[in-house]
């Protein structure tokens, strides 16, 4: 089994390689940072898998271009799209071109990879990264929860199309709450909530990867949460959003 990961080298994508290479996945990692691919592939090699990295700034269209065509070569059985990052406060301040590269990165490059990969594979699973932002508008993170409602909703689209194309090809979407990795210090936030653990999150996706659910939320607290946003009316979780958002 060939996975490959992209945005590996910290966080999430990073917590993912280590459980598949457990599992004898083989991988291809991929980020911007090519040092922190080496010391995970270094790490890994006591599992007795092969590992292949390949330093991409996947935000740049032709980046994603050039990595697609490394990937031809490869019979991939599971590709996960974890790459992306979030800006922090009011959109009116915030610099307009990095919030233009987040979206570049979120949508853009997610969905040409999206694609793409479905050209390639011949069978098996690609993971989508979305977030819990997805399902509600979020002060502080306006543009952020907009990409991965954009991420959610072309997701699940398209896992249907894939479904009704009989393409045996399954999509599934990943919606996160906060999660106790590099986001927070990228985004330029100091979050007062407690996160939970990158391995706890990754345990979750995993799991939910082997019984092949459509969509997958990590942790009890998220899963409730989304029932109760789904009978909230929108005048309120903008208020009680904006409330938890501006204590970051």
């Amino acid at each position: 089994m060939l996975g490959v990961i992209t945005g590996a080298s910290s966080g999430i994508g990073k917590q993912i390689a280590y459980k598949l290479a457990q599992k004898k996945y083989d991988l291809i990692l991929i980020a911007r940072r090519e040092d922190r691919l080496l010391e995970i592939k270094n790490d890994l090699q006591d599992y007795g898998v092969n590992i292949n990295v390949y330093a991409y700034d996947l935000s740049n269209l032709s980046s994603c271009k050039e990595m697609i065509n490394q990937l031809k070569s490869y019979e991939i059985d599971l590709f996960i799209n974890n790459a992306g990052f979030g800006v922090y406060g009011h959109s009116f301040n915030n610099e307009t071109a990095r919030e233009f590269d987040m979206i570049d990165l979120n949508i853009k490059s997610l969905q040409f990879l999206t694609k793409e990969i479905i050209k390639i594979m011949k069978k098996g699973t690609i993971i989508n990264i979305s977030s819990m932002a997805a399902f509600l508008p979020t002060p502080f993170l306006s543009s952020y929860a907009a990409t991965k409602a954009y991420v959610y909703s072309y997701s699940q689209a398209v896992r249907y199309e894939l479904k009704m194309s009989n393409i045996p090809i399954n999509l599934l979407t990943v919606c996160p709450g906060p999660v106790i990795t590099e986001f927070n210090s990228v985004a330029n936030a100091s979050p007062k909530m407690k996160g939970l653990s990158v391995e706890k999150c990754v345990n979750s996706i995993i799991k939910g990867m082997e019984k092949n659910k459509p969509l997958i939320i990590p942790g009890i607290k998220m899963k409730l949460l989304k029932f109760v946003i789904r009978l909230t009316p929108n005048w309120l979780l903008l208020k009680v959003a904006y409330k938890v958002q501006s204590k970051k």
